[in-house]
């Protein structure tokens, strides 16, 4: 058995407070002063979970075996960081006033990271499995 948690796990577990943004938003009274400042307080925990979704999938990728696994992790980082803009797409123009638009922007910079490491290191496959061509490099006999 493997305990061990992964970034898909941490994604699932910032759901509530994705799902709580959005019953947040969708109920907002703007004139209501109460219901604007706890929809900004839930958009900041959103905030810190991705920001701290982040710093997991760099400390995860750093840590991984190779530059496949690597690539999973980024590729999950992105999805995730555009499951952020999505709710916040809808959110962000009924509530500007609440760190929606920043939120969403800070989400937009964290998926094009993620999106570049993701490429980055499937490139990065594709490289450690392409076979060198033959009379690149000279045999290792006549080395000795």
């Amino acid at each position: 058995m493997n305990a061990a948690l992964d970034l898909d796990d941490l994604t699932r577990l910032n759901e509530a407070s994705l799902d709580a943004m959005a019953r947040l938003g969708a109920s907002l009274e703007p004139s209501d002063q109460g219901s604007r400042e706890a929809f900004s307080r839930q958009v900041a925990a959103v905030e810190a979970l991705l920001k701290q979704t982040y710093q997991a999938a760099a400390l995860l990728a750093r840590r991984s075996a190779d530059c496949e696994e690597s690539a999973r992790i980024w590729k999950s980082m992105a999805d995730y960081a555009n499951q952020v803009m999505v709710l916040l797409s809808l959110l962000k123009d009924r509530n500007p006033g609440c760190g929606t638009g920043q939120l969403h922007d800070l989400a937009l910079d964290y998926k094009a990271a993620a999106d570049k490491r993701y490429h980055d290191d499937l490139e990065a496959t594709l490289c450690q499995k392409t076979p060198l061509p033959e009379g690149l490099l000279p045999p290792l006999a006549s080395l000795a």
